[in-house]
């Protein structure tokens, strides 16, 4: 699951700085900066906390939790270049345009490709 990508992605599709989005949350920097960079550390955390994250972010825990999420072009851009540097102008431009996080509805039976959506509740 790529879902420390996905709440990187989200955070920075928002405007929030990782010190913005810890505050709101109410948790310490350090925490919430391993919940972008450690994969799986989110999975670890309490349901509470998980679902206070999740509504900060726009997202529905329960699609989190069942991987109905995944990153698109522009999250994969933005969040998945293993650096914690911020992004870029251009980059910063195309997360403005378009979210960067696709809800997976379900799979062509007979394509076998993923139903994808921009709706995300």
């Amino acid at each position: 699951m790529e879902g420390h990508r996905i709440i990187k992605a989200m955070r920075l599709y928002l405007g929030m700085s990782q010190r913005e989005a810890a505050e709101k949350l109410g948790i310490y920097l350090s925490v919430y900066q391993k919940y972008e960079n450690i994969p799986e550390y989110v999975m670890h955390a309490s349901f509470s906390r998980v679902c206070r994250i999740m509504e900060l972010l726009h997202l529905n825990p329960n699609k989190f939790f069942m991987e109905r999420y995944e990153l698109n072009d522009v999250g994969y851009e933005v969040a998945a270049r293993g650096t914690t540097a911020p992004p870029k102008k251009e980059q910063i431009r195309r997360l403005r345009e378009c979210c960067p996080v696709s809800y997976v509805r379900g799979v062509d039976k007979d394509t076998g490709e993923k139903i994808l959506s921009s709706s995300l509740r």
